[in-house]
């Protein structure tokens, strides 16, 4: 939500996002987008759902069976650690805004990253 200069007394003359999570946001976690309209969270909370997704659908793979490159614990994790030293290469022009995007990439990247 934009809020002008003209608005600032409005906000208790506080930044609209600190007036938000002030006196809006109510016991949502930061996190999360809470009910109000504009909730700065909002691009966090469907991140945070989306790896958590990903890594519950890569356990249902990982015990099914499906053949990954990194098939074992310390070859998955080494596999994710190089990915995220490596992922600027990922998002050679813009990388996301949202730090849940990256680990969610990381996450299925380190299945097959060498």
């Amino acid at each position: 939500m934009a809020v002008s200069a003209a608005e600032y007394d409005i906000f208790e003359q506080m930044h609209y996002v600190c007036f938000h999570y002030e006196f809006e946001h109510g016991e949502f976690d930061v996190d999360e987008e809470c009910d109000a309209g504009g909730c700065p969270s909002a691009p966090f909370g469907s991140g945070k759902r989306a790896v958590v997704e990903t890594a519950r659908a890569l356990a249902i793979e990982s015990a099914s069976g499906t053949p990954w490159s990194n098939p074992t614990l310390h070859e998955y994790l080494e596999a994710l650690a190089g990915w995220i030293e490596d992922s600027e290469g990922h998002y050679p022009r813009h990388p996301p805004q949202n730090g849940w995007e990256v680990v969610n990439d990381a996450l299925r990247a380190a299945t097959v990253y060498e």
